[in-house]
Formats: C-alpha cells, sequence, structure tokens
C-alpha cells in the first residue's frame, strides 16, 4: 500500500471520495485536509483566525508556510502511528509539492496522486448547489482561477515524477469510488 494524495477541481466530491475510502481503509491511514483544517481554525478566534478568514472569504489559499509547517506537524505524527498517509488536496502549489517531494523522499514514502478530472460548467453548478452564505458565482470563478494559477501546475509536475491516476468525477459518487478502490488495489 502506498501512500496517496487525492486531487481535484473544486467541486468534485472531495470529501465524499476521502470518507468512502477510509470507511474501507481507515485502519491504514491517516487523513489530513488542511482545508478542513483551516476551515476548523476559523470557528472560534485564535492566533491566525483573522488571517485565514480573509483568505478564505477572499476564495484563496493561505499562505505556502503556514500550510507547509501544518502539513509537517502532521507528517511527523503519522511516523510516529506508522500509519499511510491520506492527503486531501495538498500540496496546493509548487513550493508545498518541493517541500513533500523532499519530505516523502527523505522518508522513503511511496505516494500515489489521484486526480479527480471535471468540466469547469460542473465544477461550478456543484459549488453553486452547496455555496456557503458568502459563496457567490464570482467567488467561485475566484477559486477556479486561484486553482488554475497556483494548484493545477502542481498536478502536472508531480504527474511528470510519480504516478498519476485520473479518473473522470463527472460520474455517480459510487462509480468514482468503485473506479478509485480498484485503482488502488491493483
Amino acid at each position: 500500500m502506498k501512500d496517496i494524495v487525492l486531487f481535484w477541481i473544486p467541486g468534485a466530491w472531495k470529501w465524499t471520495q476521502a470518507d468512502l475510502f477510509l470507511d474501507k481503509k481507515w485502519e491504514h491511514y491517516s487523513h489530513i485536509s488542511p482545508g478542513n483544517v483551516f476551515r476548523s481554525l476559523v470557528s472560534k478566534p485564535n492566533a491566525i483566525w483573522r488571517y485565514v478568514t480573509q483568505q478564505m472569504e477572499k476564495g484563496q489559499l493561505v499562505d505556502d508556510q503556514v500550510t507547509i509547517s501544518l502539513f509537517q506537524a502532521y507528517f511527523f505524527t503519522v511516523l510516529d502511528q506508522e500509519k499511510l498517509m491520506l492527503l486531501d488536496w495538498y500540496p496546493r502549489s509548487l513550493t508545498q509539492l518541493e517541500s513533500f517531494l523532499q519530505l516523502v523522499d527523505l522518508h522513503n514514502r511511496d505516494v500515489v496522486w489521484v486526480y479527480f478530472d471535471l468540466s469547469d460548467e460542473e465544477a461550478i453548478n456543484r459549488m453553486l448547489s452547496r455555496a456557503r452564505e458568502w459563496e457567490d458565482r464570482a467567488m467561485i470563478q475566484t477559486r477556479l482561477d486561484e486553482y488554475y494559477t497556483k494548484t493545477q501546475p502542481v498536478t502536472d509536475a508531480f504527474a511528470a515524477q510519480l504516478p498519476l491516476i485520473k479518473i473522470d468525477a463527472s460520474w455517480s459518487i459510487e462509480d468514482i469510488h468503485t473506479t478509485v478502490l480498484s485503482h488502488l488495489d491493483s
């Protein structure tokens, strides 16, 4: 088994797929989603609450150094627990990818990247259907622009170095899940 990076355009049912995977493989994997961590940080005022809130409200990513520090703390906890990693949307920038690859290489981790592909139109429709009160079409477009500018290059760079499994995320949740498991089990 390998460490797994789950990656997709916003709106591709990422939490659903991560949860379904963990239902089957929870005993082997430790899961982290920087987005979930940052959302929990803004639920009550703390040292980085204002900064993270501002970034999220603008549809922008949290600073690389903050995100890398968060990941490194998680990574060493996973090593101590002797578990595999299920990474949900990390690394999200080329700087984060460089740090990530150095760390996993240093510790001889075997990593596979699962990329969920979805059209912009479908992504926008899905995000609008579940939008929070501060999200509108303009905010969602900002998130997509941020994705294509900062995050899509990470997928391209990763695919040039490590295995990439590409999944069509327009399928049903069940079909996507079955396909993911068949790829990861083979």
